[in-house]
């Protein structure tokens, strides 16, 4: 009688889980980071989505259309989304008559938002297509613009002209940058 029986010895498979181990210690950080990122980007391309709407809307329609954060707070545009309206008197703020175009839900937490002294309460852009000012907007992962050297925020930034595009961390620290090369330097006024 032969005995052919295949199968892992109990060393084998200890060798095995180890290795699976030491596998997924390395792996799930940089998932992590992964999925932060992915997360960032997402958003951060999403509010240039409604950036873009805002100014393409204006131009489209000869009239100021404004883009309002939903927040209480000031200059915190993540909490409670933000509202795209056509602004009649141009005061930012939505009045009975104006057009709203579009809502947008608040950010997932712990996600935030916010955006510099220019943009407290909300951005404005003309027909032509200029914005009412220059300013930032920051996107925040838990309130951190980096960690271990690893970017926890995307920038926004939008100039007088009512260009919108997302700062690049141009010195490598894990930071966004802002028009003039300066490092955004916090999550609550960029």
């Amino acid at each position: 009688m032969s005995k052919s029986i295949a199968g892992l010895t109990l060393i084998e498979l200890m060798v095995v889980i180890a290795i699976a181990a030491i596998l997924a210690t390395v792996a799930v950080p940089n998932l992590q980071n992964l999925f932060i990122n992915n997360r960032l980007v997402t958003l951060s391309n999403s509010f240039v989505a409604s950036l873009n709407t805002a100014r393409s809307e204006a131009i489209r329609r000869g009239a100021s259309v404004s883009l309002k954060r939903n927040s209480a707070t000031s200059g915190d545009w993540g909490s409670a989304g933000w509202t795209i309206f056509v602004d009649s008197d141009g005061d930012g703020t939505l009045d009975g008559g104006e057009t709203t175009l579009k809502i947008e839900n608040a950010l997932p937490s712990p996600m935030t938002l916010y955006a510099n002294n220019n943009f407290l309460n909300f951005i404005r852009f003309t027909p032509s297509g200029q914005s009412n000012n220059s300013g930032t907007f920051v996107i925040c992962y838990d309130g951190l613009l980096q960690q271990g050297g690893e970017a926890r925020s995307r920038a926004i930034v939008v100039n007088a002209t009512g260009r919108v595009r997302v700062a690049q961390d141009s010195n490598g620290d894990g930071i966004p940058n802002k028009d003039d090369a300066s490092n955004v330097t916090s999550c609550t006024n960029p």
